[in-house]
């Protein structure tokens, strides 16, 4: 919705168009001003919360109090609580770049912060939860009944009711719906058939017993253990405190024992099966380079075989030079490195393709002295033994197996083929600086038999597959040594003890926690009661939202009957000047003022306005003429002690003449025209052509004229007395107005050649948002002496 404001400027009374007026408070064009919210991020008015608090005070505090009642009653009536707390110490973790030839069960099974996430872990919180019984919840005084009740593997939770007759000798039990599940006699198991083990006795079940227990399933209680469990790790990642809260001390003290010991144990049994993984890989690996070393004695041995005995460990060639080792290392070395490197590349073409695994470049040479891909590959093999181990406890999707998942990948897709394909770049490097002594060394080894250097060869690959397997066999016994005398990760340094006072103060706690809970609130539904309000109480709410500028602000009166020395009357009075010099200079123009006072509805104030700001008008020594428009149901006889009759109607419906309706009053320049008599027919004669003659009459005999007008929720009489007089004059009302009313009635006037000139507020109390309007004390005028005073004037209060 848009609301049109024009304006003559104050030079003459010609219309400016409006789209060529300077909007005020950031309006666009011609003074148009779209509704709070449309398409502009209003920044938060603490002062508006302000008042809003202010206003709502009471409610406030009635909350504020009620939160201190409900947390002093609170603190009194729930059971007091306790906190126990144990600290795990964790084995540090070994650097990347540390012993990789001891054992490999030295190192640490986790990183410090997945502690944290296995002790929470359902493998561990299930069993505590089994373990104490998280997942039973007997009646109130009846716990020792339940002393020994358990559950089997499978059983089926709900809630029970247990009735013990007369005699007791039988017991019933029953679902929560009353239908029986099971009937017996005293000292039979009891559910059996749910999942139940337990065996009540006479002494804890007495005759005429009837209790009810709930037995919920073992995940929601270890679920809601997790929940409850706190669990902190100093910085350096050593330690590890896990923290409950509960009512029973040494319930509570018992259950953090259970749950440290179940993870220290869940972290043994983690560990042993990662070596034992371990283990298994290693074993693989090493019958692999096991049958490498095999093939390559077969190979010498049937080269021994085929064309006999070496004639030496390192024949000469003919006519002297060179041994046999020092021609052939450089050539041999040569070969190796080709072989090496195409072996390399094949690897890397198989799991580029094919997605294989890089185990293939263990069994490689060059890959074997290469101290950065070997540390790749065996933490490659450390890292899929302990997904094999997590495996046996936990799923794919379990946070842990899913961080192992990715860093295999990583080190199989990314660590790895870069470090190989480095040592791919190294050994051709070699190769081309090998390249010059083989050339030259070629001449003696042509003279050398054939023989000799393929047994060389051959020997140099027995040598390189006993290197490959020894160490492979050093690190699977290491292996295997590290399972059998494999220590934990974790151990407890500091078990629960349940404590002998609560958790300090709970009654002020929960006091404070009430007090700040109620004042949150109060504050909260004061700014959204704020939010919500229709009426109108700010006065960013008509510059910003309707685009009008204020002429002025009228302060509450207590008493409109109170003299002329009354402070609030004092301020009415000084706010009716402010209102007449800012209407006249708004208005603009040499002829006379002519406008109608209007409201959005009832109680909003424009008679007081008009009564008022018309004999302000009058005292500023300007002839002045106050029509009561509201044929309706207008009083301003009343504020002025004058016959409403004959008057207005009477005129215009000829039965009286102007002159024979228009009186004056008992202040100087002021004259009245009443409502006059009523007839059924009064918007008829409001726009009538009688209408237009008097407005036409009085404009040369006044330099004020003020209409009175109805609400505009009362129908179309102030939109008829706006039309006629030209400009409108607006009163809105604080607390009162219903700004949507307002302004929907305005959207009438986009229509009609009406001046909307400005708003007046009314009834504004001192302070808020609107201590700025207010008026200094001590600044009221006075006459120096008695006598002192301006002819024809008088001192007065307010209509």
């Amino acid at each position: 919705m848009r609301i049109a404001v024009s304006a003559y400027p104050p030079s003459n009374g010609t219309p400016v168009p409006a789209d060529q007026l300077a909007a005020p408070f950031g309006a666009g064009r011609g003074g148009r001003l779209e509704e709070s919210g449309a398409g502009l991020v209003q920044p938060t008015d603490w002062r508006r919360h302000g008042a809003t608090a202010l206003r709502y005070r009471w409610w406030i505090l009635g909350l504020a109090a009620l939160g201190t009642l409900g947390g002093t009653a609170a603190g009194r009536l729930l059971p007091p609580r306790y906190q126990v707390q144990a600290t795990i110490w964790i084995q540090s973790s070994e650097p990347r770049g540390g012993t990789s030839r001891g054992p490999i069960g030295a190192n640490q099974l986790f990183e410090s912060y997945a502690w944290g996430e296995l002790l929470k872990s359902y493998v561990v919180l299930d069993e505590v939860a089994r373990e104490r019984r998280l997942y039973l919840a007997p009646q109130h005084g009846w716990a020792g009944a339940f002393a020994g009740f358990t559950v089997s593997d499978t059983y089926r939770p709900g809630r029970y009711r247990v009735v013990v007759d007369g005699t007791g000798r039988n017991f019933r039990l029953a679902g929560a719906g009353g239908e029986g599940l099971q009937e017996g006699a005293i000292g039979d198991s009891v559910g059996a058939a749910l999942g139940f083990r337990w065996v009540p006795t006479a002494a804890v079940l007495p005759a005429g017993s009837d209790l009810t227990f709930t037995v919920r399933p073992l995940r929601d209680a270890a679920r809601q253990l997790g929940n409850a469990l706190t669990v902190t790790m100093d910085q350096g990642g050593n330690f590890l405190r896990v923290g409950l809260t509960g009512a029973d001390p040494a319930h509570t003290a018992a259950t953090v024992n259970a749950v440290a010991q179940r993870s220290v144990a869940v972290g043994a049994e983690l560990k042993r099966a990662k070596l034992n993984q371990l283990g298994k890989l290693l074993d693989e690996q090493r019958q692999s380079a096991r049958e490498n070393l095999q093939r390559a004695e077969s190979a010498l041995e049937q080269l021994q075989v085929t064309v006999g005995p070496d004639l030496g460990a390192a024949p000469v060639p003919p006519g002297g030079g060179p041994p046999l080792g020092t021609l052939l290392g450089p050539k041999l070395e040569q070969e190796q490195l080709r072989r090496d490197r195409d072996a390399i590349e094949q690897v890397l073409v198989q799991m580029r393709d094919s997605g294989g695994s890089p185990d293939g470049l263990a069994f490689i040479g060059a890959v074997q002295r290469s101290p950065d891909v070997s540390q790749a590959l065996r933490e490659l093999t450390t890292k899929q033994a302990e997904r094999r181990a997590l495996a046996s406890k936990y799923t794919d999707d379990h946070p842990a197996v899913q961080r192992l998942i990715g860093e295999i990948e990583l080190l199989e897709r990314g660590t790895v083929p870069t470090l190989a394909q480095s040592l791919i770049d190294e050994l051709t490097a070699r190769e081309r600086v090998l390249a010059p002594q083989v050339a030259a060394a070629d001449r003696d080894l042509r003279r050398i038999p054939q023989r000799a250097i393929e047994e060389a060869r051959r020997r140099r690959d027995v040598d390189l597959a006993t290197n490959l397997y020894t160490s492979v066999q050093q690190r699977y016994d290491e292996a295997r040594l590290a399972e059998a005398s494999s220590v934990a990760d974790v151990r407890i340094l500091d078990a629960a003890v349940p404590p002998q006072e609560s958790l300090g103060n709970s009654t002020l706690r929960f006091i404070v926690l009430g007090l700040a809970a109620g004042l949150g609130l109060g504050l909260v539904g004061a700014v959204v009661g704020d939010r919500l309000d229709p009426r109108m109480r700010y006065p960013e709410q008509v510059t910003r939202q309707m685009g009008l500028p204020i002429l002025g602000v009228l302060p509450h009166v207590k008493d409109r009957g109170a003299g002329p020395n009354d402070e609030h009357v004092i301020h009415v009075i000084e706010a009716m000047r402010s209102v007449r010099l800012s209407l006249i200079h708004f208005y603009g123009g040499n002829g006379p003022v002519v406008v109608t006072v209007t409201s959005p509805g009832i109680g909003d104030g424009k008679s007081f306005l008009s009564a008022n700001l018309a004999l302000a008008c009058a005292e500023a020594g300007q002839p002045t003429l106050l029509i009561d428009g509201d044929a309706r149901r207008g009083g301003l006889h009343r504020a002025l002690r004058r016959p409403r009759k004959p008057g207005l109607t009477d005129c215009l419906a000829g039965a009286a003449p102007l002159e024979g309706v228009t009186q004056t009053t008992m202040y100087p320049c002021l004259d009245f025209i009443g409502a006059g008599s009523r007839f059924r027919d009064s918007p008829e004669l409001l726009g009538s052509p009688a209408m237009v003659e008097l407005l036409e009459r009085v404009r040369s005999q006044y330099r004020v004229v003020l209409v009175d007008s109805p609400p505009l929720g009362s129908g179309v009489d102030p939109y008829t007395l706006g039309t006629l007089t030209g400009n409108l004059l607006l009163v809105l009302r604080t607390g009162t107005t219903n700004l949507a009313l307002a302004r929907t009635k305005l959207t009438v006037l986009d229509h009609l050649p009406i001046r909307l000139l400005g708003v007046v507020l009314n009834d504004v109390r001192p302070g808020g948002m609107y201590r700025y309007y207010s008026y200094l004390s001590g600044y009221a005028t006075t006459n120096e002496r008695e006598g002192y005073a301006v002819a024809g004037r008088q001192a007065r209060g307010v209509l």
